[in-house]
């Protein structure tokens, strides 16, 4: 099981996205890993901004609900922008620390997310099996 603060998440992009998915997860997850990349505390996330690329249609766009879960970035606050690409990948900044950082999937995610869809098995299961796997396993992290 993931640790506290992630399953809390997760219960919480379920209530705001209808349901608990691996790309969501992997959304949220993101949206993690370019705070701690940053050095953003949950405080400071007002001062982050998002641009982030990825099919826009489903199961791939419910990564933008996990983004706007953990990082309070969103279209409402004009924080989170997004464009229809074919690979996804995110740029998260920080004002407050004047850093930039590059976030892609990792090849291995993409190897299991493809098999997955192949599968039809991207269900709630394999979201918690993402809830549990490291950063590293997950993305390719550049500062910038």
């Amino acid at each position: 099981m993931p640790e506290k603060d992630v399953s809390e998440l997760i219960e919480y992009a379920r209530r705001l996205h209808g349901h608990v998915g691996p790309y969501l997860v992997v959304g949220l997850k993101m949206g993690l890993a370019a705070k701690n990349a940053l050095g953003i505390s949950d405080q400071e996330t007002v001062h982050m901004d998002a641009a982030v690329y990825v099919p826009l249609h489903p199961p791939e766009s419910c990564m933008l609900d996990g983004i706007q879960v953990s990082t309070t970035c969103t279209v409402g606050n004009q924080r989170l922008q997004f464009s229809s690409a074919e690979t996804i990948h995110g740029f998260f900044s920080s004002h407050v620390r004047t850093k930039a950082v590059k976030i892609t999937l990792a090849k291995a995610l993409i190897d299991q997310l493809t098999q997955r869809t192949q599968q039809d098995k991207l269900d709630e299961q394999f979201a918690w099996e993402v809830a549990e796997m490291p950063e590293t396993q997950l993305f390719n992290i550049i500062l910038e």
